[in-house]
């Protein structure tokens, strides 16, 4: 089985290796007998199959296609906690991290099955993944705040919480913190005010290429309100406010060497809190839209990809959200990773609303770069279009979907330092 990316690059050459041999033996050769080479192209062909079905699987498992795995017995569950790990869309890396062990020991539980695994480390690792095992092992959905089963807290990323310093009023150790889990992390979600109630009492949407990890969305969630509540804006957010001059003085703030941290001042007088704060192992997020108490409004960001191409785009992406979709009646959260496909209307028309505010499709027909696709014309482009070279740049990029072109341009590295991180 295939368990990690490593591996799946490797079988995926494997394939190429074995189906250019096979080929091979289809010349005729009076060398070698046909009987001969017949067998060995059967002998090939069964091999490609089998990797190739693994390949499958593994890309199936990697795409969220599958959230249900059958065990015939308890032998089956190092097999399960694996194709539940790659499920949830989690490397090997944001497992150990969400248990507090290195990398290195999740790939050595994982390469031997799990033999030299204790049971409680299986049952902490079953929880880190949220799966329950009945007569068949589901992936679950978010589990309920009032839930009185103590392994609810144990889906956390608790390990990762208490090293960002998250459990603000506690001084222990996490051994004693783990042990305090059960009151430490409901006072963190109430304490931030978080909603993370039955979905009747918080619609919320999540782009996501693999399947959810609601406890990880839940506290990475709380951690952002909590921040947010601590330095509200001075004024109520109106989602009338964010006019089509609004939207281009924001982009306009792309042109200036500071713009992320002067595009802050600029939300944050519209009534709208900018967050920075980064995702948790288990999700792929890059931000977030949130309606906030006090009638404020909150743009999230993880900084996950740190490219001013990115920063603009998932920045517009999320006003897209709270221009459009967070209001009473349809949304109060919503969160994104944008390196997913656009599975609903909510989606395409955020992604819509980012482009159209970044480039305007009558601009983007007059784009010489998009043909040319070198540095001059980007920056031509830009100057005409009143943005920075990173926004022509990223936009051409995620057309071609080649992320290898402008790497020069795109302003890798320039956001996070902008916010001390």
């Amino acid at each position: 089985m295939i368990t990690n990316e490593k591996q799946y690059r490797s079988t995926k050459a494997s394939v190429e290796k074995l189906a250019a041999a096979a080929a091979a033996l289809e010349a005729p050769s009076s060398n070698f007998p046909e009987a001969f080479a017949a067998a060995q192209r059967s002998a090939l062909r069964s091999q490609i199959d089998e990797l190739e079905e693994e390949v499958r699987f593994y890309e199936d498992l990697r795409a969220g296609k599958i959230s249900e795995f059958s065990a015939d017995s308890l032998h089956d569950l190092p097999d399960i906690l694996i194709q539940a790990r790659i499920a949830r869309g989690m490397s090997q890396k944001d497992l150990g991290d969400f248990l507090g062990v290195a990398e290195q020991q999740i790939q050595r539980y994982e390469s031997d099955r799990y033999r030299m695994a204790s049971l409680d480390r299986l049952t902490e690792v079953a929880d880190a993944l949220n799966v329950r095992i009945v007569e068949r092992a589901q992936l679950l959905g978010s589990p309920k705040l009032d839930s009185v089963d103590p392994s609810v807290w144990q889906a956390f990323p608790f390990a990762e919480m208490f090293k960002r310093g998250w459990f603000e009023d506690f001084s222990g150790t996490l051994p004693q913190a783990k042990k305090a889990a059960g009151e430490l992390i409901p006072a963190f979600l109430q304490g931030a005010h978080s909603q993370f109630l039955p979905m009747a009492l918080h619609r919320k949407s999540v782009r996501s290429s693999g399947q959810v990890h609601e406890a990880a969305i839940a506290a990475w969630e709380a951690r952002v309100r909590t921040l947010a509540d601590r330095n509200p804006p001075d004024r109520a957010f109106d989602r009338d406010r964010l006019t089509a001059d609004w939207v281009r003085g924001l982009v306009g703030l792309s042109l200036e060497d500071n713009g992320p941290r002067l595009a802050a001042d600029y939300l944050r007088d519209a009534g709208i809190s900018l967050v920075i704060e980064r995702h948790l192992p288990g999700t792929l997020l890059d931000g977030a839209a949130l309606a906030s108490a006090d009638h404020h409004a909150i743009v999230a960001m993880t900084l996950r990809h740190d490219r001013l191409d990115n920063f603009w785009f998932t920045l517009l992406h999320e006003i897209g959200h709270l221009k459009l979709h967070i209001r009473l009646g349809e949304f109060s959260a919503i969160f994104d990773d944008n390196d997913s496909p656009a599975s609903d209307k909510v989606e395409h028309d955020a992604d819509y609303f980012a482009q159209e505010a970044l480039i305007p499709e009558a601009n983007w027909n007059l784009a010489v770069s998009r043909f040319t696709r070198n540095d001059k014309a980007v920056v031509a482009d830009a100057k005409r279009f009143g943005v920075a070279p990173a926004v022509i740049a990223g936009r051409i990029r995620r057309d071609a979907n080649d992320y290898t072109l402008f790497r020069t341009l795109v302003g890798n590295g320039e956001v996070r330092r902008q916010f001390g991180l």
